[in-house]
């Protein structure tokens, strides 16, 4: 069925992680069901990811199988083989293999020109597929936001840039660690994100940006800075995290073309253009002709007032955060340490943050 690799490629210039598992293209298929519409979880910036079972013995295992899809609509696309080499440096051979939110790498497939992973994880959706659910509770959407937060703040200090930040790269995962009792009262699932994409990670060990690229990131979450100046910094990440985290609050997705759309690409089918519009407009007010200041806005769902751990200053200080992160000007936007340092000090953390798993040294 496979066979344990005793090194990877002299070309990629890795270690030898030895514990991977070296897969036929033929056992993807198998593992999940010929990559079947009920096992398919969703698509990637240049692939899709699905369910899948190994089965050993008498026992079966979930993982998650992501394979690399040529995509149609672009004329150029990463050397999927330099992706697929330094995903296997960055999850077997960086300091950044065993951090929580990084998704365990049980093998790779490299076959004829087809490219895959299989990774040890027991899905339940992508945050992308998540966000829209109302049993994707207040507390669970706090604890997503603040590990993915802790992740970008760990790229960062590796000098590492994600740049392709999408909630369909965001696994989530149920901990099987949890505080059942407290979990039972409350009706709460503790949910934990895996990040399961790094197309366009760069900086440090990885390298520079190659000369021949052309790439602004992913559909609703690129800069429009960026798409002015073409460079990229750790505040093009702040900008891409500030989307994630406004979808997270408000129930919306990046991008949604099912939404009213007659003002073309400024319009309420993006999250950005949407929350400027909706915050902006609050802010301010006309009244007998001059301007009145209004109370602090939150773009929280109205549907979370109704959650018992949901706090209505939490509310105004993570919408200003997601607005900040989404600043006009980059260099007003705040670190991702900034970002760790605000949501830890949460009502929502401090109080409610042993219920979902998260460890007291996060507050």
């Amino acid at each position: 069925m496979a066979k344990i690799l005793s090194s990877f490629t002299a070309s990629s210039g890795m270690g030898s992680p030895s514990d991977l598992v070296e897969y036929t293209y033929e056992t993807l298929d198998s593992l999940t069901g010929g990559f079947s519409a009920e096992n398919y979880i969703g698509s990637t910036q240049y692939g899709e990811v699905f369910r899948g079972k190994i089965h050993e013995g008498t026992e079966t295992r979930e993982v998650v199988v992501k394979r690399w899809v040529k995509p149609s609509n672009v004329k150029t696309w990463p050397r999927f083989s330099a992706r697929l080499e330094a995903e296997i440096k960055l999850l077997t051979d960086s300091v950044l293999c065993r951090h929580p939110n990084m998704v365990k790498l049980n093998g790779y497939c490299c076959e004829n020109g087809r490219f895959g992973v299989v990774y040890d994880l027991k899905p339940l959706d992508t945050v992308h597929n998540l966000v829209l659910q109302d049993d994707f509770r207040w507390l669970g959407r706090i604890k997503v936001a603040l590990e993915f937060a802790c992740l970008i703040e760990c790229l960062h200090g590796e000098e590492l840039l994600l740049r392709n930040t999408d909630a369909a790269h965001l696994m989530v995962d149920q901990l099987l660690r949890m505080v059942v009792q407290a979990l039972i009262l409350s009706g709460v699932q503790a949910f934990s994100p895996r990040l399961v994409d790094f197309g366009l990670l760069v900086g440090g060990v990885f390298g520079g940006i190659p000369p021949s690229e052309c790439e602004w990131g992913c559909g609703g979450y690129a800069d429009p800075r960026l798409l002015e100046s073409g460079n990229w910094s750790e505040k093009t990440d702040v900008f891409a995290y500030g989307i994630v985290l406004l979808g997270l609050i408000a129930k919306r997705r990046a991008y949604d073309a099912s939404l009213d759309s007659r003002r073309g690409m400024n319009d309420g089918n993006y999250t950005y253009y949407w929350a400027l519009k909706e915050y902006n407009t609050h802010s301010q007010s006309k009244v007998w002709g001059k301007f009145k200041k209004r109370e602090p806005k939150s773009l929280v769902h109205k549907s979370f007032e109704m959650d018992p751990y949901f706090d209505v200053g939490d509310g105004v200080a993570i919408t200003k955060l997601a607005m900040d992160c989404v600043g006009d000007d980059p260099k007003q936007r705040p670190t991702m340490k900034q970002v760790v340092c605000c949501l830890r000090g949460l009502n929502a953390v401090q109080f409610y943050g042993h219920i979902i798993g998260i460890p007291d040294e996060m507050f």
